[in-house]
């Protein structure tokens, strides 16, 4: 289980949780907060999980001058630097955190090593807005819900991480400043997607592994947005097999998805 700790950074105090010994891994969270899922305890296995609660979430305050998201990139950054104490780390975004994650990428290469995305935002190209349906982003988290009972915060800590993702702009289909900097991003990334999303399109994974030099993509099946929750020995499997991999990563056998 993880413990909850505190960073001073730049920008204010950030509360954090960590589990686990070996390599770090940087964990970005969801809008839904942070949330320690099965996934993350099994990576906690054979890593140095590491996530910052992102300001405004999971009953935090929010930080003064951390606005946007690629303000909690750069707040990312510091934390690298501050608290983690590796020249460069392996990282993994979800959703919301997924599209933090690509502004870290872009705007501090030398500090992530590979980046596993879990169906992130903002990066739909090609998808007509009406296409995401908002009831399905509101009940269609995951294929499993009851998975995901025991996750929920309570309902004041939810209406403030609602609020957070408000504050930092709300889902956002397409981020036109973000897709123009995919290219640039020379670090292996790896996209996962569950086949039952209905919240990120499949068309965001498809993308960024045409737009980014080193981008690739994969499927879990019988798993939607929440995939870490909905199919988390499949997640295991493919996120630790490619972080162990690296560029000759390739989902060769059904034991990877």
């Amino acid at each position: 289980m993880y413990q909850t700790k505190i960073a001073t950074l730049a920008a204010g105090e950030v509360s954090y949780f960590e589990a686990g010994k070996g390599s770090p891994l940087l964990v970005l969270h969801t809008s839904g907060g942070p949330l320690w899922t099965p996934l993350l305890e099994k990576l906690a296995g054979e890593r140095r999980v590491i996530m910052p609660v992102l300001p405004g979430f999971g009953g935090t305050a929010m930080l003064g001058g951390v606005a946007s998201v690629v303000d909690l990139a750069d707040l990312a950054a510091d934390f690298i630097r501050t608290v983690v104490g590796a020249p460069q780390v392996d990282v993994f975004g979800a959703s919301f955190g997924g599209r933090v994650a690509l502004y870290l990428a872009a705007r501090h290469p030398d500090l992530v090593t590979d980046l596993v995305l879990e169906a992130p935002a903002g990066v739909a190209v090609g998808a007509h807005p009406a296409a995401q349906d908002p009831q399905a982003a509101r009940t269609g988290l995951f294929a499993y819900p009851e998975k995901a009972a025991h996750l929920s915060p309570t309902p004041d800590i939810a209406d403030g991480n609602r609020a957070a993702f408000r504050a930092y702009g709300g889902p956002v289909l397409v981020d036109d400043e973000l897709v123009a900097l995919l290219p640039t991003i020379r670090t292996q990334v790896l996209t996962i997607m569950g086949t039952l999303d209905r919240v990120t399109l499949v068309e965001a994974g498809q993308h960024i592994a045409a737009a980014m030099p080193n981008g690739r993509v994969t499927y879990v099946y019988d798993a939607a947005h929440g995939v870490q929750v909905d199919q988390a020995d499949a997640m295991f499997r493919v996120v630790r097999h490619f972080l162990d991999k690296g560029s000759a990563f390739i989902v060769a056998s059904r034991e990877y998805a």
